[in-house]
C-alpha cells in the first residue's frame, strides 16, 4: 500500500527541523511513497518564505527545491476532482482545504495513509466523524515508532 507524503514531511528533507532524521528515514525506508503534483507549489512557497525571513539563502532555496523535485516524481491531479472533496473535509474538521487536499488525493489514488508532521492538521483530522478519515493521517513520529516497534 502507498503512503502519501505531506509537504510538512517532505520539506524536512532539505530544511533542518526537528524530526528531519525521521523524514530522511522515511524516504530511505523502501515504503511506496507518492506525492501529488500540487505539493511543489507549497514547497516553493515555504522555501521563498524562509529566504524572505533570512533563514536561508536564495541559492540554498534553489538547491533545496531542485533536490525536492528529484526525490519522488509527483502524480498529476488535474482530473481527480480533489477540490470539492478537500473543501468538504476542510469544512467538516474546520481546517484549510489547502492541507486537506492531501487527504482527498490519498482517497482518490487509494493510498493507505498520509504521513504528516503538521500537528494541528493531524489533530483536526482526528476529529472527523468518519473513522476512516479520522485515522487517515499518520504522524511522522508514529510512522517511525512503527518501524522500531
Amino acid at each position: 500500500m502507498a503512503l502519501v507524503v505531506d509537504a510538512s514531511v517532505a520539506l524536512k528533507w532539505v530544511i533542518e527541523e526537528p524530526d528531519s532524521h525521521l523524514a530522511e528515514a522515511l524516504i530511505r525506508s523502501g515504503e511506496h511513497l507518492i506525492m501529488p503534483d500540487f505539493w511543489l507549489a507549497e514547497a516553493a512557497s515555504v522555501l521563498w518564505l524562509r529566504v524572505r525571513r533570512k533563514m536561508m539563502t536564495a541559492q540554498d532555496a534553489k538547491s533545496g527545491f531542485a533536490l525536492l523535485q528529484n526525490q519522488i516524481k509527483p502524480r498529476p491531479t488535474g482530473d481527480l476532482g480533489l477540490h470539492e472533496v478537500a473543501l468538504e473535509i476542510g469544512l467538516t474538521v474546520n481546517h484549510s482545504p489547502y492541507d486537506t487536499l492531501y487527504v482527498a488525493f490519498a482517497i482518490a489514488v487509494g493510498a493507505e495513509r498520509v504521513v504528516a508532521a503538521d500537528s494541528p492538521f493531524v489533530r483536526d483530522m482526528q476529529a472527523h466523524p468518519d473513522p476512516h478519515l479520522a485515522n487517515m493521517l499518520l504522524p511522522l513520529a508514529a510512522w517511525a515508532a512503527q518501524q522500531n516497534g
